[in-house]
């Protein structure tokens, strides 16, 4: 087990944490998909696989946007969910609340990031780090790949929104250490690769828009674990108000939005208990199974154009006219659609909000995080002066070894992983009629 999923099931057992959330030695970071890159990431520089007489000719990546403020139905409850402040505060004044008295302090003196809550969308300044720092890490490990891209070498493109846009920015940054004269494409509204799924009707009627789609999520919160977690932070904080199901989703967006790992936990997650924030995962893991993942079927279907793209893109390569590297900037929906296609993750037994299985497979928090990635490094080999290539597929910086054996795929192996998505496509009579993204 690496140091990474160690430390994460270390606290998950909650072996070393204190009860006090300020001082805690162990803070609960798992936010599902709005978990923060470097709570989960692994450093490609420590993980890269080199091989003798081997050397990397390209790299492909599809990387989700760092970490970005709320949209405007969120940033919305958010705005309204701040006058709870007031009574969480009062209530431990009247001795009515068992938060402890530096967290209350905390969250007296915290002040509303009011940008979060107007600038809806826009990426943070932690977010453009994230990125910046897979493109720097990508230099450090790759330096005759990144070198000397000139025009024709290389292809960044990005997925509608600013927010992708300036992730893309700030990884480019990163690869040519500094160089901004690089052209990032954007996305057209016609049958584009990287978000098909957004202009597709039937997937925007029959899975993004509806309730069915959410339904064990909402079931599970009839569960006595989400009931629990309800009556625990009422009483925890005290407040002389009935909290509903939309609160608790609203302070829990609270808490994970404004929390900035190692630079600013927020005091907005002290209200809780690493019991409830793990229940609070699981419904977001919930959503996310259903909308992009193995829960619906369709959702496969849209990841195909891309990674037929990357067997393209690697086969181009190989006869030497290919690109150096090639980088799409996505969203979380399409990350997760490439995981699904690939087959990766998956649990032997559906999601449900009939129980929470501790021990799944399907973690959101450590496959679906803000800048979330899977890279793949073609590589050439040359022994008594013939050539043979592999394939290295790596997830936010550490080998896939589900893949293929040692994490190394042979040119036939990689051929027989993406043979089923040859030609793939999304038709427009597969989605009936097109949809606008917002």
């Amino acid at each position: 087990m690496n140091l990474r999923l160690f430390l994460f099931f270390l606290c998950l057992t909650g072996v070393v944490c204190s009860q006090c959330y300020w001082n805690t030695e162990c803070s609960y970071k798992y936010f599902s998909s709005k978990t923060l890159y470097n709570s989960v990431r692994g450093d490609i520089r420590d993980s890269i696989i080199k091989i003798k007489q081997c050397e990397p000719i390209s790299m492909w990546s599809i990387i989700r946007h760092g970490q970005r403020n709320p949209g405007i139905d969120f940033a919305r409850q958010m705005k309204k969910a701040l006058s709870l402040k007031k009574l969480i505060v009062k209530s431990f004044d009247r001795k009515n609340s068992s938060v402890c008295a530096q967290d209350i302090e905390n969250l007296r003196n915290w002040n509303v990031p009011m940008d979060m809550l107007t600038n809806v969308r826009y990426l943070t300044k932690q977010g453009y780090q994230e990125s910046l720092g897979i493109g720097q890490r990508i230099r450090a490990v790759f330096p005759d790949l990144v070198n000397n891209l000139d025009e024709g070498t290389y292809q960044f493109q990005s997925a509608y929104g600013h927010w992708l846009v300036n992730s893309m920015k700030a990884f480019v940054e990163g690869i040519t250490a500094g160089n901004n004269d690089k052209i990032i494409e954007e996305i057209n509204d016609d049958g584009d690769i990287i978000a098909p799924y957004s202009i597709c009707g039937k997937y925007q009627e029959e899975v993004k828009k509806n309730p069915q789609t959410y339904a064990e999520a909402e079931k599970y919160k009839g569960h006595p674990d989400f009931i629990k977690t309800k009556d625990s932070i009422q009483k925890r904080t005290g407040i002389n108000y009935k909290l509903f199901n939309d609160n608790i989703t609203t302070l829990y967006d609270l808490c994970r939005y404004t929390w900035s790992g190692t630079e600013k936990y927020s005091p907005w997650c002290s209200i809780f208990s690493q019991e409830d924030l793990e229940v609070l995962e699981y419904i977001g893991d919930l959503r996310h199974y259903y909308r992009s993942s193995y829960g619906i079927p369709m959702n496969i279907k849209f990841a195909g154009p891309i990674l037929w793209d990357l067997l393209k893109k690697f086969e181009e390569a190989k006869q030497g006219n290919g690109k150096k590297i090639v980088s799409y900037s996505a969203h979380e929906t399409m990350t997760d659609m490439v995981l699904t296609a690939l087959g990766l993750f998956k649990d032997d037994l559906p999601l449900t909000g009939k129980e929470k299985k501790p021990d799944r497979k399907l973690r959101t928090s450590i496959i679906s995080c803000f800048s979330t990635n899977i890279m793949a490094v073609l590589n050439r080999c040359t022994q008594d002066k013939l050539s043979n290539y592999n394939v290295i597929f790596y997830l936010n910086e550490e080998p896939l070894t589900a893949l293929c054996e040692g994490g190394i795929c042979s040119w036939d192996q990689f051929e027989d992983l993406l043979k089923p998505f040859i030609n793939a496509t999304v038709d427009p009579e597969f989605c009936q009629f097109k949809t606008n993204r917002y």
